[in-house]
């Protein structure tokens, strides 16, 4: 079984150590920002070779360096590509191996295979970004920032020039979608673009266009895709109208290569419809598609596109999981998919009948351990993916596809393994409840570093995000596990009502519910864990989250005296303020049941749900986070949290990161980040009580 195999090589790449676990160091910042992280693998079609992305921290010049590498699968060293001082990303091979094209200092690139024979291809004032092969080679697909009114290169550079030279950097807008995640709108559009190897101009597929392809923050080239024939292009787009930040309706387009008028490929769909991939013998399109309209966290379906008949039919309705990533076998035999699955992020494979539908309900399991990703298949069945856990941070891995699952899986990068070997690194630990509505909930136990049998131990309550997201078996870059065990408290980690992976049913249960059964899976998870394990301290718990995380911390605090810490990092306080100054206004509509002037939604949900109406009961000392570009939560909910907690003596201190949004990304911030993080639960969790 893969699930087997993939234990056993990761416990592989422990590199032996006499020395014991409770004479290993815990984790610092310093080994969490050294280590290299694997990413964006991309194999050759013949298997035999890999290139992939590894980022390392400069913490002094407070940035991450990229280096893309080329390894044989079958064994051998990397080497760096296209050469040593390169700075490449996005690297793909071409279809017969014998180029790859990569990113580099903002533009296209391709040379040979060894690396040899570089050239630009582009040279574009928007820069260039997610290239994709035409399958006869000749081609690449990619995206590009440009101004829609512009018709040539030459009116692009003028304008950005213009915009940089201007004293003037006021917004000025005509609709509500001004600003994302955390950016201004610019008056930038990314657009579809196809350039030869020729050397010819990149040839803009939708000049004019108002709407981004794919849509921001965060689309790639996942989000476009040529039909076997190199004569089309799918891609995803919404459109630039005046409800898109109250809706999300996006769409599948099909183009001519050669450029055209675009055609909405699902007219009728009223959700999101993104990822398209065309069948090997060019009759379909296969995609994911959200019925529910207004509603991003519905489940993706997996759905296929007659491209002849323009009929959209769902391939596994009985299926309870959200389809992630869609990687067609080479003789349209079956499908292989990726999904999240109860805490993991998981490898599947459906098959398919000659007409292309699917041969059963529910697709195999291929790789269920731990965080996996970036799935792609070579011609001789290898397959190449990202895998991490919760102790390991991500290596590629390889396997071979057969009839009866995956098999040879093991790591072929070992980035890491030195680095992390003398540090203590404890396992997650899952464990089951009984949570609201007597539904099972599963979550895992953290010991803390250096865990001594027999000794008592501080526990942090872990929130995710979302609210419609999970925490998983893996190393997380930003809220590590492992960081917070090394402060000497052990973790509770619930994935409670709300989170994906476990049907949708459970992920619908949080709307218009957020601190009912949400709460009641939590607290009984807490208890559970705390009947469990001895080792936990119930005099000295804390809680933390991001998000939706702090919104729950938030919420604990005007209705929890059972904590002695608590960090709330981006958190929703005021629920109508914020949806008023969000930049997704569809979210706040479903999970609120309308805007905040419906007087329906105010009292049942709003002046139920908002922390803010609680804030005199809060006396539980508090730590807020917040970046000041947070355009999702912004920045007001983490200043008027911290007002309420200053103004009644309640002990609090705020962290602003002026140049951060939802996130902190930025090494130097991060390093702050956990510094205050980790202090404060060391101050409160540890102050009165001796260190293990």
């Amino acid at each position: 079984m893969m699930q087997a195999c993939l234990a056993a090589a990761c416990a592989a790449l422990v590199v032996p150590n006499p020395v014991s676990a409770q004479q290993r160091r815990a984790l610092t910042f310093d080994d969490l920002a050294g280590v290299e992280q694997v990413a964006d693998p991309s194999l050759s079609a013949d298997g035999r070779f890999v290139l992939y992305v590894v980022r390392v921290t400069d913490l002094a010049g407070n940035r991450r360096v990229a280096t893309t590498y080329v390894q044989p699968v079958a064994g051998g060293d990397a080497r760096a590509f296209p050469d040593d001082t390169t700075r490449a990303t996005e690297a793909r091979w071409s279809p017969d191996g014998q180029r790859v094209a990569y990113v580099a200092r903002g533009q296209l690139w391709v040379a040979n295979a060894d690396g040899t024979g570089r050239r630009k291809l582009t040279q574009l004032t928007g820069g260039a970004t997610g290239p994709v092969w035409s399958p006869n080679g000749q081609q690449l697909a990619l995206t590009s920032g440009v101004y829609p009114a512009c018709r040539d290169e030459a009116c692009n550079a003028d304008k950005a020039a213009k915009a940089e030279a201007s004293k003037v950097k006021a917004h000025v807008t005509d609709g509500l979608m001004y600003r994302h995640w955390n950016q201004w709108d610019d008056g930038t559009r990314s657009h579809l673009f196809v350039v030869g190897l020729d050397g010819g101009a990149p040839v803009d597929l939708v000049p004019g266009a108002t709407y981004d392809v794919p849509p921001g923050p965060f689309g790639g080239s996942e989000g476009y895709a040529w039909s076997p024939d190199g004569r089309e292009l799918a891609f995803t787009a919404k459109l630039d109208t005046q409800t898109q930040a109250w809706s999300t309706d996006v769409n599948i387009y099909t183009i001519a290569a050669s450029g055209g008028t675009p055609l909405n490929r699902t007219p009728n769909a009223k959700g999101a419809d993104q990822n398209p991939v065309y069948a090997p013998d060019g009759k379909a399109i296969y995609y994911v598609s959200q019925r529910r309209a207004g509603f991003e966290a519905d489940k993706w379906r997996l759905m296929r596109l007659d491209r002849a008949t323009g009929a959209s039919v769902e391939l596994l309705p009985q299926w309870d999981r959200s389809t992630d990533a869609i990687v067609p076998l080479a003789d349209g035999s079956a499908l292989l998919l990726g999904a999240q699955d109860r805490g993991r992020t998981a490898f599947f494979r459906i098959a398919l009948k000659a007409d292309g539908m699917a041969a059963a309900a529910t697709p195999t399991p291929l790789v269920l351990d731990g965080h996996n990703g970036a799935l792609g298949l070579g011609a001789n069945g290898t397959l190449a993916w990202t895998h991490d856990d919760a102790q390991h941070p991500a290596e590629v891995w390889t396997g071979k596809l057969g009839a009866g699952g995956v098999t040879e899986a093991r790591a072929i990068t070992r980035r890491n393994v030195v680095r992390l070997a003398g540090v203590d690194l404890p396992a997650l630990e899952p464990f089951g409840f009984k949570g609201a509505k007597g539904d099972s909930v599963l979550g895992w136990v953290l010991k803390p570093a250096n865990y001594v049998s027999g000794k008592k131990y501080p526990a942090i309550l872990l929130i995710h995000g979302g609210p419609q997201g999970a925490w998983f078996d893996q190393w997380h870059g930003r809220w590590n596990y492992q960081m917070f065990a090394a402060t000497g408290a052990g973790l509770v980690i619930i994935n409670p009502r709300g989170s994906t992976g476990y049907g949708q049913r459970f992920t619908d249960e949080i709307s218009k519910d957020w601190g009912g059964k949400v709460v009641t899976d939590l607290m009984n998870g807490l208890d559970a864990a705390i009947a469990r394990n001895a080792w936990i301290d119930t005099a000295h718990l804390g809680a933390t989250g991001g998000s939706y995380g702090g919104y729950m911390t938030n919420w604990l605090a005007g209705h929890s005296t059972r904590f002695k810490a608590l960090v709330t990092h981006a958190g929703v306080f005021n629920l109508e303020a914020m949806a008023g100054a969000t930049e997704e206004q569809w979210f706040t509509d479903w999970e609120f049941g309308g805007t905040w002037w419906n007087a329906t939604a105010m009292q049942q949900q709003y002046r139920k749900w908002s922390p803010h109406l609680a804030a005199g009961k809060f006396r539980t000392p508090m730590l807020v986070m917040h970046g000041e570009q947070d355009f999702r939560v912004p920045i007001n909910e983490g200043l008027s949290l911290f007002t309420a907690l200053q103004r009644q003596g309640v002990p609090s201190r705020m962290v602003v990161f002026p140049d951060e949004g939802h996130w902190i990304g930025k090494p130097q911030n991060q390093q702050l980040w956990w510094k205050e993080m980790q202090g404060w639960f060391t101050r409160y969790l540890m102050g009165d009580r001796p260190l293990p």
